[in-house]
């Protein structure tokens, strides 16, 4: 008998490993060699999904996939970078450089992800670019904040020799943030300039605190086709 309070259908591995496959494909055909791609799974992964992804989509050449599994586990984010062809990345959710120095001394990742608001600043961001340029990994900022935590981000990259590439929130140019700045970020072709400035480089508007009060981002939790919670 069907159980009608359960009427959502989840796709089979098969089916969901063919979905991600055309994703990514329709990527690559559509921007060229000429462009790098990431592919962001945001710790939805199962183990056994990842690696088979990661196998399948490496023929794309995507520059790494992040965070395929969630990093509760140091041994299987090893496991999952040892058999995948992809670099895997990982560590926006770490807070402090231990942690970081426990992922790169089991090989489980080649790129790592400081979110400079939660490690400890950019003192404790330049500490961790210093171990993982030991381990010959790159260091690729997370950034999912507002343009304070972007010009401390940039001031990081720009003095670590180890730096790969800076996430950038698409909302700062289709949302309200940088008019939060007196002087907005120069963006060309991809690349941000370094601000010059003194400190970050950069100076909020006046009264930005009630121009833009803080707005608590939905924490609404996340649920499986079964109506279980899951980690995203």
């Amino acid at each position: 008998m069907e159980d009608s309070s359960s009427s959502k259908v989840s796709k089979t591995f098969s089916q969901s490993i063919k979905d991600y496959l055309a994703n990514i494909k329709a990527c690559r055909e559509a921007v060229g060699d000429d462009f790098d791609i990431i592919l962001e799974c945001h710790r939805s992964l199962t183990p056994a999904e990842a690696i088979v992804l990661s196998q399948r989509a490496a023929k794309y050449n995507p520059l790494f996939i992040e965070d395929p599994i969630a990093p509760d586990n140091v041994e299987m984010m090893q496991e999952v970078a040892e058999k995948s062809p992809i670099p895997v990345a990982t560590g926006e959710r770490n807070i402090n450089i231990q942690e970081f120095e426990i992922q790169l001394q089991h090989h489980a990742a080649k790129y790592v992800r400081p979110d400079v608001c939660v490690v400890g600043g950019i003192t404790a961001g330049k500490k961790i670019a210093s171990i993982a340029e030991a381990n010959y990994a790159q260091i690729v900022p997370h950034n999912p904040l507002g343009p304070i935590s972007t010009a401390a981000c940039i001031q990081l990259a720009a003095s670590i020799p180890n730096f790969a590439i800076q996430e950038f929130p698409s909302f700062y140019f289709q949302g309200e943030e940088s008019k939060m700045l007196k002087d907005s970020f120069e963006v060309h072709n991809g690349y941000i300039t370094v601000p010059e400035r003194p400190g970050l480089g950069i100076e909020l508007i006046k009264d930005v605190e009630e121009k833009y009060p803080v707005a608590q981002r939905n924490i609404k939790a996340q649920r499986a086709f079964d109506g279980s919670i899951v980690d995203v």
